[in-house]
């Protein structure tokens, strides 16, 4: 039920209504130089999950087969409650960061990953699987977290989660490995995807590993990062829009949230790099969506994505 709320709102995004998805919310840039603690985009609204939960208050996702603990909906979710309470100082949202935040201790696995126990067929994953895009968001929630809570075990479980970013997809870990550099994926799949916003939110994870701890590692993977995602960033722009992933065949291109979000992301990056790169596709990318017809344009190639993919 919640993917295919997930594709009716995908699909009346393109006649102009917009999504009231839990999942396409569109946060404003929050970056800070100068305060790390505010996340890159404000996740206020993720805090506001009206679905079914745990005895824990922990968001479940709705899918044919039951419900699922998803550790990406938890890191979303956790953001969410750090920006109510820096806001507020609730304090049922500061027990809420806690459970959350035990959550992930408690289910993080040896090689420093959490998995994603839903299938994802289509991206060429059938079992459980690890997500550059969820250990970049928990390295992230887990950071600010650990600040608020006084808790430096966050700091130790975070730099572990680098892990998987050593690892090339096929060793389990989340980083395919390109002429150009390495690419972290979100749906480490065979044959690779390489889908941007989750390559994306994976470096975010890693520069704040840089700007709260340091840690020189987490420095390397993301200038390793930064090398690869300058060199693709043309690969993904369709002259009209964005893609979502580069795939062997058919062409998916990104739906209007999801190129809203590689609009903010490109903004965000240049305000992090100062590299004119991601200013230059922000703007272009911004521009495409002055004309409607831009994302009409795509429409045919993303019903035939949908149903060849399903």
């Amino acid at each position: 039920m919640g993917r295919l709320l997930e594709n009716i709102s995908n699909l009346l995004e393109y006649f102009g209504i917009r999504s009231g998805s839990y999942y396409h919310s569109e946060p404003a840039i929050a970056y800070n130089s100068s305060d790390p603690m505010p996340y890159y985009l404000d996740q206020t609204r993720r805090a506001v999950f009206e679905g079914p939960s745990t005895e824990d208050g922990l968001p479940l996702y709705r899918h044919p087969e039951g419900l699922e603990v998803l550790p990406v909906m938890i890191t979303a979710w956790g953001l969410g409650h750090i920006d109510v309470y820096r806001r507020t100082g609730s304090n049922e949202s500061l027990d809420l960061i806690r459970s959350c935040a035990s959550w992930l201790v408690k289910h993080q696995q040896d090689n420093g990953a959490w998995l994603n126990g839903l299938p994802a067929a289509k991206f060429g994953l059938t079992t459980p699987h690890v997500s550059a895009m969820t250990q970049g968001l928990a390295i992230s929630f887990l950071l600010r977290a650990g600040r608020i809570l006084g808790e430096p075990k966050h700091t130790t479980v975070s730099v572990k989660a680098l892990g998987p970013f050593a690892r090339s997809i096929q060793d389990d870990g989340v980083t395919s490995r390109n002429p150009e550099g390495p690419f972290y994926e979100e749906y480490p799949g065979v044959p690779t995807r390489h889908v941007l916003n989750g390559f994306i939110f994976a470096m975010l994870g890693l520069h704040d590993l840089v700007r709260f701890e340091d840690v020189r590692q987490a420095a390397e993977l993301f200038a390793e990062g930064l090398t690869t995602l300058k060199s693709w960033l043309p690969r993904f722009d369709l002259g009209y829009w964005s893609l979502y992933h580069i795939p062997e065949s058919p062409r998916n291109p990104a739906t209007i949230p999801y190129h809203r979000l590689h609009v903010s992301q490109l903004k965000i990056l240049h305000a992090i790099t100062g590299d004119e790169i991601f200013a230059e596709y922000h703007e272009r990318w911004n521009g495409y969506l002055e004309s409607r017809f831009n994302a009409l344009r795509t429409l045919p190639a993303k019903l035939n994505w949908i149903l060849r993919a399903r």
